[in-house]
């Protein structure tokens, strides 16, 4: 995939936001997936995750982000999100920095689908940013947790 179809991603997101979040239109997950799969970030396809158990992806994958509290739960039902919200750094000195916060797109067990847009979008719009100017340096220092994080949004947008 070429540098900008991150951004190309985020673009069509974002002019279908209200109808994502109401539930009227339908996230092409296949194009998602396909996207963050093309990060080249996680070990295998994104869609392979969500049986895993958070035991399994913790001691194979997890850079310690992500809490995974329920360590027999499947990753598909964990609720806790890493959003990627900022980066800074110098490319041409190999030094890019990302950081993170935590979301949670369930409170009092009600699912809040903008929590999940919001997490799937913004991380997408930061790391399309980054990817678009330096893919190779995107790669180091992008951390696995907040890129299933990505999955997890979508996964739940499209189940809930």
């Amino acid at each position: 995939m070429d540098n900008l179809t991150t951004m190309t991603l985020t673009d069509e997101l974002a002019t279908k936001q209200d109808e994502i979040i109401s539930g009227q239109e339908s996230l092409n997950l296949s194009k998602i997936y396909d996207e963050i799969n093309s990060l080249g970030i996680l070990a295998k396809p994104i869609q392979d995750y969500f049986e895993m158990t958070q035991d399994e992806y913790y001691n194979s994958e997890s850079d310690g982000k992500l809490n995974l509290l329920q360590l027999n739960e499947k990753l598909g039902s964990l609720s806790d999100r890493i959003l990627t919200n900022h980066v800074d750094g110098y490319v041409d000195k190999d030094e890019i920095n990302f950081t993170y916060n935590h979301e949670n797109p369930t409170t009092d067990g009600i699912y809040d689908r903008k929590t999940d847009f919001n997490v799937l979008l913004y991380s997408l719009k930061v790391i399309g940013a980054v990817r678009a100017i330096a893919p190779n340096e995107l790669k180091k220092a992008l951390s696995k947790d907040a890129v299933l994080s990505l999955g997890l949004a979508a996964h739940a947008l499209a189940n809930n």
